[in-house]
C-alpha cells in the first residue's frame, strides 16, 4: 500500500516539549515531555544528487540503511525506491498534488521514502539518495563534553508515536536493537565486581564498536548485566571499574556460557499520555534533561521483552522516553549508535 498515512506511515515519530498539542518544537534538545510536538524525528540525514523534477523528498524513513539508494521515475506518473544496498519495489502511480510513500522491495519493505508531487508535468529520471546515520535527534542525544565523560552523566528525552491513520495501530512495541554480532564469552568473563575483561574463544568482535556498551546474559536467558568497555581487541572487550552495573543492572560474576551483545548505552520506558488525543505527558521542560521521568525504565532488545504500548486508535499518541547513560570516564568518540525499533500492526 502506498498511501500517506496507512501501513508503514500509519505510526509517525514527534518531538515533545511542545507548549500546546501539536505545537511546533523541533529543538531535540528540548524534547523533554509535555505535548507532543508537531515536528517529526529525523531519523536519518539525506541529500540528493540530481533530484526527480517536481517531487519533493518529505521524508525518509529509519530502516534505510546508511549508503545510496535511487529513486527512479519509472514511468510518467510512476516511481521505484531502491534503499541503500537493498532492492527496488513495485512502481507506486503519483498524481499531481498527491503524496505517497514508496517502499523497497522483498526484504527492504520497512525502508521507505515519503514524498509529493508538484506538478502534472511527466516525471523523468533517477535521482541518488545519499543517506547516513542522523547525529543529536531526539535518539541520538547531544555531544558529550569533557566534563559530562569525566564526571558522568544521565540524560532523557522524550518521543511522541502517534497513529496518524483513520484505522487502530495494534500491538505497538518499542525495543532497543543491537549493533554487532552476538558472542558467546567461552574464553573470560568479568568478575563479581571491578574492572575485568569479556573474551571469546569462537568469532571476532571486529563488527563492534572500538568502545562502546555490552548487555551480558545468562544462558537462561537472563539479563545479568550490562557494562561499557574502554576499548577492544578482536577477541576481547576492557570493562573499566566505572563502566560496571549500567542502566540499572548490578554488577554480576559472568560464566562461560554468556551471551555478550554489542548494544546502545541507552534505556527505554512509556508512558501514557493525560487524556487522548491532546494530553501530555510528565513535563521536563523546565527541570532539564537530566531530570528523570518517576517511570519505569527497560533495556530488552527483543520485541516480546520490549515496551509494550498495545493499540492506539486513530489519532491517540503515547511518550516514549529515552535514558542515556555516559559512565565515568568514558573514551571520547565522534558518535554512540543509538537504534530502536518500533513493531506494531496497520490496516
Amino acid at each position: 500500500m502506498a498511501d500517506v498515512l496507512t501501513d508503514i506511515d500509519a505510526l509517525r515519530y514527534y518531538n515533545t516539549g511542545a507548549a500546546s498539542a501539536g505545537g511546533a518544537q523541533a529543538d531535540a534538545n528540548l524534547s523533554l515531555g509535555l505535548h507532543r510536538a508537531g515536528d517529526e524525528v529525523v531519523m536519518v540525514d539525506a541529500s540528493r544528487v540530481s533530484p526527480i523534477a517536481n517531487i519533493t523528498l518529505d521524508y525518509v524513513g529509519g530502516m534505510n540503511a546508511d549508503g545510496t539508494g535511487t529513486l527512479t521515475a519509472s514511468s510518467a506518473s510512476g516511481l521505484k525506491w531502491t534503499p541503500p544496498s537493498g532492492v527496488q519495489g513495485d512502481e507506486v502511480t503519483i498524481a499531481n498534488g498527491e503524496s505517497k510513500v514508496i517502499k523497497g522491495g522483498a526484504g527492504y519493505k520497512n525502508a521507505y521514502v515519503r514524498v509529493t508531487r508538484t506538478s502534472a508535468t511527466a516525471l523523468s529520471g533517477t535521482e541518488t539518495v545519499t543517506i547516513s546515520g542522523k547525529a543529536n535527534n531526539v535518539v541520538g542525544f547531544d555531544q558529550v563534553s569533557a566534563a559530562e565523560a569525566a564526571a558522568g552523566d544521565s540524560e532523557y528525552r522524550c518521543i511522541g508515536i502517534k497513529n496518524v491513520s483513520v484505522s487502530t495501530v495494534g500491538n505497538v512495541k518499542v525495543y532497543i536493537d543491537t549493533i554487532g554480532t552476538t558472542r558467546v564469552s567461552a574464553a573470560g568473563q568479568l568478575g563479581a565486581s571491578g574492572a575485568g575483561t569479556i573474551s571469546i574463544s569462537s568469532g571476532t568482535f571486529d563488527d563492534w564498536p572500538t568502545s562502546g556498551y555490552a548487555r551480558i546474559e545468562t544462558n537462561a536467558p537472563a539479563l545479568r548485566e550490562i557494562v561499557y568497555y574502554s576499548s577492544r581487541t578482536s577477541t576481547s572487550l576492557t570493562v573499566p571499574a566505572d563502566g560496571r552495573a549500567l542502566l540499572g543492572t548490578s554488577a554480576a560474576a559472568g560464566a562461560a556460557t554468556d551471551s555478550v551483545y554489542s548494544v546502545p548505552g541507552i534505556r527505554i520506558a512509556k508512558e501514557a499520555p493525560t487524556s487522548q488525543p491532546s494530553g501530555t505527558v510528565t513535563d521536563k521542560t523546565g527541570a532539564g534533561e537530566g531530570s528523570a521521568p518517576a517511570l519505569t525504565f527497560n533495556s530488552s532488545i527483543t520485541p516480546a521483552a520490549g515496551e509494550a504500548v498495545g493499540d492506539l486508535a486513530a489519532g491517540e499518541w503515547y511518550g516514549v522516553w529515552i535514558h542515556r547513560h555516559v559512565p565515568i570516564g568514558a573514551e571520547g568518540r565522534p558518535n554512540f549508535l543509538h537504534e530502536l525499533r518500533f513493531d506494531f500492526e496497520s490496516a
